[in-house]
């Protein structure tokens, strides 16, 4: 703003203030003249302030700015240019413009706890309570097509890579798929009240059923398979365990944090299961976990920070504080960046996939705005690395105790010295060294499954003097004798049992003794097959011969499902296929499964049974005419081959019919041979036909079945 009478400044910018509050509810926009937010980028709201600020994910730095009422609790959701902000108490949904820094609608869809499931150009308003589900046009709030109900509860409802909303059904233990506002068919993945929650982990979904501790993976093809999680999964609280909407990769985290901190980490690529528990005060107190990269951050309501804990390095979690006092955290990943907001406060963090973060600060107003124009910004510092271990404090062991001196006595005159006696020397027996202390016990044990062994990967012992660390499971199996005080500090176990949970206990050795760790989650020693390869189908009368090759990571006890033109369960790699139609084609499909689950890669064969035609000579024509039918009964005659002259004929199948004898060689048969005959096809009896005998139909030849 220009200098000029004061006045007029003051009311200009009490009226800019009142559009700017009325533009973040009313949808009435105000904006800066020209401002520029940054491609990378997520905007963060601050309760206390009533604010929602841009944030540059690159720099860390504030770069626009919306104000709304103090104290006001409202939802960001962000997807692409879409930003959408949502009241949960009363439903109402404002969009806001950010190439004007505006508050473009607000739209009141009239439902407390609304969901607002958006992913590209595809957009749902979800009222769970009721069940009602209504398509919009994320860029407009306006509905699409009519809405659609389904039982209620609703779970969360998310939208995966192909644009379907997939939808919890809690009271039937179902997720529904709806495409285009139409619903489609249920998919049953659990028992009615099982709470379940949806996650799209590379823009597939994946259901997690708490009380099954389970998790449904949905491929893209539609195939449907099962990941086995361990047991204490379902110890969560009530409302299920912890997982996100979703994660930019195969890896999707699932947290249990009733009373042991349990983290779960699925790999949907290779479907193995990871799991391992955080030592902390209050369980309860953690929220649902984001990956990013192999990384996964966990807000610490306690702390009002993170709990970051790398998967595939294992070792113990570091911490990493986010708000200046203990709190919730609003954590979420965002193209391609962790981001952290502390909404109650002015905090913030946003972090790369190689974990370096850049500090925010919210408060910082100097930035396109309503009202406000920028000025020059002082450059930050390159960004740090927090989330690593803090160094260890170090120990002094007892206060040392002060140095007492002896006061000098004042001289009065001349001293005569007297003359000292020579004292015999003393030994001074050495002092008895301390007693070595115990080590701590061993941490952070993780345990992953793999085919036909678990990794165990632990954090080593502190303080005194480890030996070597053992490995003790809860059942049977091989493990290492023992691993040396250096490390690694991994441990294999093979042997176990795939029908079978195990836990892990890892033993410090020391000279004074031994020091457990807390058991690890029970895990099993395989992990869900993946697809069969080779699978083929060769053809045979009425069926098929099944043949295929066992998944790289089948391990012991698989079995194969076999669907389509026949259901079955198989244990081998082969399978013989009766009591089909001939002249057809038909499709089969197989994938495999054991106790840790089965994959949702369906592999696909097809067999054709189509009619082998063959040519052979008419045979027993030296007496009579040989009869040409239009039917195998025999009454139906519509030619005849000559008596004496033998012909070539092409047989298509054959049929039973009505039973002849044949003078000219005593054979009785009912069976009968289609042929073409003059453009089309019709009958004669087998008797009059050079065909192979043996059996009915007589290979190579098929039953004619249609």
């Amino acid at each position: 703003m220009l200098r000029g009478d004061r006045g007029t400044a003051v009311i200009a910018s009490v009226v800019a203030t009142c559009l700017v509050a009325a533009a973040a509810w009313f949808g009435v926009g105000v904006s800066s003249a020209n401002p520029k937010l940054a491609d990378v980028g997520a905007w963060l709201w601050t309760k206390a302030k009533g604010r929602i600020v841009h944030v540059n994910g690159l720099s860390g730095e504030v770069d626009g700015y919306l104000d709304d009422k103090a104290g006001r609790q409202l939802r960001v959701v962000q997807d692409g240019g879409d930003v959408l902000l949502v009241d949960d108490s009363t439903g109402y949904v404002s969009r806001v413009e950010p190439s004007q820094l505006s508050v473009a609608q607000t739209r009141d869809f009239g439902a407390a706890g609304l969901q607002l499931a958006v992913s590209g150009t595809a957009g749902y308003a979800v009222d769970p309570a009721s069940g009602r589900i209504q398509q919009i046009d994320p860029a407009t709030l306006n509905s699409v097509g009519a809405p659609i109900t389904l039982p209620g509860p609703l779970g969360p409802a998310r939208i995966d890579g192909g644009g379907r909303l997939w939808v919890p059904v809690t009271a039937k233990g179902e997720v529904v798929p709806v495409s285009q506002g139409v619903a489609a068919s249920p998919l049953k993945v659990g028992e009615p009240g099982e709470e379940l929650s949806v996650t799209i982990a590379g823009g597939l979904p994946v259901v997690v059923n708490t009380r099954a501790a389970t998790a449904t993976i949905i491929g893209s093809d539609g195939g449907v398979g099962e990941i086995v999680l361990p047991k204490d999964v379902t110890r969560a609280a009530r409302g299920g365990a912890l997982t996100p909407a979703r994660t930019e990769g195969p890896l999707v985290p699932v947290l249990s944090a009733a009373d042991t901190g349990l983290l779960v980490v699925i790999d949907t690529a290779s479907n193995s299961v990871l799991s391992t528990k955080f030592a902390t005060d209050d369980p309860a107190k953690l929220g649902v976990p984001q990956m990013l990269g192999s990384k996964v951050y966990v807000p610490d309501e306690s702390t009002g920070g993170l709990i970051v804990w790398d998967s595939a390095a294992g070792g113990q979690p570091t911490a990493l504080q986010v708000a200046e006092r203990p709190g919730p955290v609003d954590v979420f990943v965002k193209d391609g960046l962790l981001w952290a907001n502390d909404e109650n406060g002015d905090k913030a963090v946003v972090i790369d996939p190689e974990g370096r973060e850049h500090a925010i600060d919210k408060d910082d107003s100097d930035v396109p705005g309503p009202t406000s124009t920028p000025r020059p910004k002082t450059p930050r510092p390159e960004p740090t690395r927090s989330d690593t271990r803090p160094d260890p404090v170090e120990e002094t062991g007892a206060d040392p105790r002060p140095t007492r001196t002896r006061e000098e006595r004042p001289t009065s005159g001349p001293t005569r010295e007297p003359t000292r006696r020579p004292t015999p020397t003393s030994t001074r027996s050495p002092s008895p060294e301390p007693a070595p202390s115990a080590p701590s016990a061993p941490g952070a044990v993780s345990a992953r499954s793999g085919p036909g062994k678990v990794t165990v990967s632990f954090s080593p012992s502190t303080g005194g003097k480890v030996e070597r660390y053992t490995l003790r499971a809860s059942g049977g199996g091989s493990v290492p004798e023992s691993v040396d005080a250096d490390g690694p500090y991994r441990f294999e176990f093979t042997g176990g049992d795939c029908a079978d949970e195990y836990t892990f206990v890892v033993v410090a050795h020391w000279e004074g003794g031994e020091v457990e760790s807390e058991p690890s989650a029970g895990i099993k020693p395989c992990v869900a097959p993946g697809s069969p390869s080779g699978f083929t189908a060769k053809a045979r009368n009425r069926g098929a011969q099944l043949s295929w090759t066992a998944p790289a990571n089948a391990g012991e006890g698989v079995t194969y499902e076999l669907t389509g033109a026949e259901t079955a369960r198989v244990t081998g790699t082969s399978h013989t296929v009766d009591g089909l139609k001939n002249n057809r084609k038909h499709t089969f499909k197989l994938k495999a499964r054991n106790a840790a689950g089965e994959s949702p890669d369906v592999v696909t064969t097809e067999v054709d049974l189509a009619y082998p035609k063959h040519s052979y000579k008419n045979a027993n024509n030296d007496q009579t005419n040989s009869k040409i039918n239009s039917c195998p009964t025999g009454d139906c005659q519509i030619g005849k081959i000559e008596k004496g002259k033998y012909l070539n004929l092409t047989v298509i199948c054959q049929v039973k019919g009505k039973s002849v004898r044949e003078d000219q060689t005593g054979e009785t048969s009912d069976i009968w041979d289609r042929i073409e005959w003059n453009g089309g096809t019709a009958y004669i009896s087998d008797t009059l036909m050079a065909t192979p005998r043996g059996g009915f139909p007589a290979a190579p030849l098929y039953e004619c079945t249609d």
